[in-house]
């Protein structure tokens, strides 16, 4: 007797190697001890899983879902990917949740990561450990994973994750106005850790900066002053700017001459063991700052006017020997500025001052 064979399902092409990527993905997060919660196929937007990240097996309350992509058909030209659509980049760009994107090799059971979200809404994407840059396009069909994660890599990669969620928490930039210094400095690392991508944070800080008091305003200065030609920073691949970032963040340099006397006049009350106006010091970082609006020259003039009217004598000194600097012929320009603010001769500084420019003619800021 012959039996007709049942037509039976069949497993999709690609089950065994997604299933696979996922639970190779959920085994090394938990055995780190994180906390993984499978997103439900029937409900799955762009996440295989969403994490609690942990600390000492304590809940952070720090979240993210992973995407994971499994099988050799994401090893493309050499390198493992996350395929991308204009409507993934858009999804990845407006989650709530950083959306981690991983793939997994089969063959060797290793597993590579990438920060999707960070991606998506980063203006320039900026390559590893060399100095290369690509403009951020939703027509990219493709997204490399390029850091691998395994348990020698664990530490850096929560690390790097609670980093960029302290960054883009709501309250991060809030951090900024804080009446707490340390609160400062956390809003400002905020802004510089997402401004290398994208200019609004760091441009915010420029906003912001004015008002800044104490240790944030040197750690601002200091974030800020990557983004001009500074002499004197130690450059390598991990604290540059790329030009179509660094050139919207220039553009917003542009300070009023009472901006100009606030700063100025809080770098000179800064603790006397931090570098001050020399070569190295957050005075260099300020001055880098200053000189990058074209019409610094003038302003320079009205703010070491506005500095006498306000009995700020230090930073009036201060802003006169930058006038200087600037000027067409600096014993004659100060002269004629010290003769509409005759107090300022009495500061110790300026006598020393003329002195130095009748016998040189013009002296560094720094």
């Amino acid at each position: 007797m012959e039996f007709e064979e049942v037509a039976r399902k069949r497993l999709r092409v690609g089950h065994v190697s997604e299933r696979g990527g996922i639970n190779a993905v959920r085994t090394l997060l938990e055995s780190q001890g994180l906390v993984v919660d499978e997103v439900d196929g029937r409900a799955d937007y762009g996440r295989d899983l969403n994490v609690d990240i942990t600390a000492a097996s304590r809940i952070t309350g720090g979240i993210v879902g992973v995407q994971v992509k499994g099988g050799t058909s994401f090893h493309r030209r050499g390198r493992w990917v996350i395929p991308a659509t204009p409507t993934d980049w858009e999804y990845w760009r407006a989650s709530t949740l950083p959306i981690i994107g991983m793939t997994w090799d089969p063959a060797t059971n290793s597993i590579r990561w990438v920060n999707l979200t960070e991606h998506a809404r980063s203006r320039v994407h900026v390559v590893e450990e060399t100095y290369d840059y690509e403009l951020q396009d939703d027509g990219v069909s493709e997204v490399t994973t390029d850091r691998v994660l395994d348990s020698s890599t664990f530490s850096s990669f929560i690390e790097t994750i609670e980093r960029y969620l302290e960054a883009t928490s709501s309250s991060a930039f809030l951090e900024l106005l804080s009446a707490d210094d340390i609160v400062r400095r956390r809003g400002v690392y905020a802004c510089w850790t997402l401004g290398r991508a994208d200019p609004a944070p760091l441009i915010l800080l420029r906003r912001i900066l004015p008002g800044l008091k104490g240790l944030s305003l040197w750690d601002g200065i200091t974030a800020l002053a990557h983004a001009t030609p500074h002499p004197d920073i130690g450059w390598n691949s991990r604290n540059w700017i790329s030009k179509p970032v660094e050139q919207e963040i220039a553009a917003s340099m542009r300070w009023s001459p009472s901006e100009l006397v606030s700063l100025v006049h809080e770098v000179e009350q800064l603790d006397s063991e931090i570098l001050g106006w020399e070569r190295g010091g957050v005075g260099q970082s300020l001055w880098s700052l200053m000189a990058m609006d074209p019409e610094i020259l003038r302003k320079l003039r009205l703010a070491t006017k506005f500095a006498v009217d306000e009995e700020k004598l230090d930073a009036a000194a201060r802003l006169l020997i930058c006038y200087q600097w600037m000027a067409d012929e600096p014993l004659a320009d100060v002269l004629s500025l010290l003769d509409e603010v005759p107090r300022l001769r009495t500061h110790q500084w300026v006598g020393i001052l003329i002195g130095e420019l009748r016998e040189h003619g013009r002296i560094d800021v720094y």
